[in-house]
């Protein structure tokens, strides 16, 4: 039996702590905030996968069945370049709901084995001492830094599952000069607006997810057991500023950014605007905005003392629909390492996860990409629309039909990255010279607009 300490108390930490304590060690799971909320507006719609489910049952059968009877089965998922429906892909095997239910169940199954498992809120990792091996706390109480506190972590083994800005991964950082980290933003934003709980719409079916350009729809379960719709709205970093995805960004509800988010809603989700209660327009800016990073680690641990999961170790972004089920998915390989034996178990997960990850991160950092060309903008939706409609395609592999298969990520992104390789070349044969003509064709609107601009300045 060894002991072990796990920094974050989300999906993954709970996860981990989970299959550490079936493989008969003893867990601690530090967490920050005071408590696990499963209020919807405190958190944001996701889809558990076979891959995510899978993970779960192995430590947790429980959770898994819970998540089954209370979530919504996808039946299929229909993308759209604008207002045109270009591909549906059907699932019936991915469960949308939100991180903080899954969240909340993992945490009430870990506080059912006390005599393996103690949860300690309020304690936000500060800092991490690599001599001394001691772990430095800031307690909070109601927001405030309270006091510190130290904890010997000598005889214990650290998970670090502390998400994409991981205390535990800057101290890796601090400490060790051959372990490197590369930190994108992603060049999205996000921010939830809410339809009414229990109000549905005949023109939308509560099992399928929409897919837009700018934002997509999930139906998740409240906590009356009601379906309730989201729309998770998107501004992209190459968004012109007088778009009017731009009001994603804003955070006073002033009737102006009011008006503004309405006309962008009957833009982009006409049929979402009858299910958003009066209030909700106001609300949707007190709500916090998402903006991470795709991160890319050189390893996952630190010698026998250290290792990272999650976002900690590989944070992704939305539209790869993996990022909660890649790191359930690592506390289930992490959980077959240590099945192995203690010694030598965080080598041994680094050694069989790495690969793995990085290929999941090749597909992450090509979303994560805001051409500014049209011709490549045009290109990426053609390959997108060719790439969904082939056989063994990403998304049927990751979330849709093949998805039950649970297949490496160095098979299905290899698959991608040639069908990329191919396919999106070829579509930039023909949207390039398209985009050309017609920025040759608009260049005198452009110029009289600018003309005019620069005049009605200067007056």
């Amino acid at each position: 039996m060894a002991k072990y300490i796990v920094v974050g108390g989300g999906p993954v930490g709970c996860l981990a702590a989970l299959q550490l304590a079936k493989n008969g060690h003893q867990v601690t799971v530090y967490e920050g905030r005071s408590e696990i909320p499963n209020d919807p507006e405190q958190s944001y719609p996701i889809g558990v996968n076979p891959r995510g489910l899978h993970a779960i049952a192995s430590a947790a059968p429980e959770v898994t069945a819970r998540i089954r009877n209370d979530a919504r089965v996808i039946d299929s998922i229909e993308i759209f370049a604008g207002q045109k429906l270009v591909a549906k892909l059907p699932s019936g095997l991915t469960y949308g709901t939100s991180r903080g239910n899954v969240n909340l169940f993992l945490w009430e199954a870990c506080s059912k084995q006390p005599e393996k498992i103690t949860l300690v809120k309020n304690h936000r990792l500060h800092s991490m001492d690599f001599t001394a091996k001691t772990l430095t706390f800031d307690v909070v109480e109601d927001g405030n830094v309270a006091q510190q506190v130290t904890v010997d972590a000598s005889d214990s083994r650290i998970v670090g599952a502390d998400g994409v800005h991981s205390a535990v991964r800057r101290s890796m950082e601090a400490a060790d000069p051959t372990f490197k980290v590369t930190v994108t933003p992603w060049v999205n934003q996000y921010r939830v607006l809410f339809g009414g709980i229990g109000q549905l719409n005949d023109d939308m079916d509560v099992g399928i997810n929409y897919l837009f350009s700018s934002g997509y729809f999930a139906a998740t379960i409240d906590n009356s057991g009601q379906l309730q719709w989201t729309l998770s709205t998107m501004v992209r970093s190459a968004d012109p500023p007088s778009s009017l995805s731009q009001v994603v960004k804003e955070t006073e509800a002033t009737p102006e950014n009011i008006d503004k988010l309405k006309r962008w809603i009957e833009t982009i989700a006409p049929r979402f605007l009858p299910l958003v209660p009066d209030d909700e327009w106001a609300k949707y800016f007190t709500r916090r905005s998402y903006s991470g990073a795709v991160v890319e680690c050189s390893r996952f641990n630190h010698g026998e003392w250290i290792v990272l999961l999650g976002d900690a170790a590989h944070a992704l972004l939305p539209p790869t629909a993996e990022g909660i089920n890649s790191g359930l998915d690592d506390a289930l390989v992490l959980g077959e390492c240590t099945a192995q034996g203690v010694d030598g178990s965080f080598e041994r997960y680094n050694t069989t996860r790495y690969p793995d990850i990085q290929a999941i991160l090749v597909y992450a950092k090509h979303l994560n990409q805001a051409p500014s060309f049209a011709g490549e903008r045009i290109a990426r939706i053609l390959f997108r629309m060719i790439e969904s409609s082939s056989n063994d395609s990403i998304a049927k592999s990751l979330f849709g039909p093949l998805s039950e298969n649970r297949w490496p990520y160095r098979k299905i992104v290899e698959s991608w990255q040639w069908r990329r390789a191919v396919w999106l070349n070829l579509s930039r044969v023909l949207a390039y010279p398209l985009a050309a003509i017609g920025t040759i064709v608009m260049l005198p609107a452009s110029c009289f607009k600018a003309a005019k601009s620069t005049k009605a300045k200067e007056v």
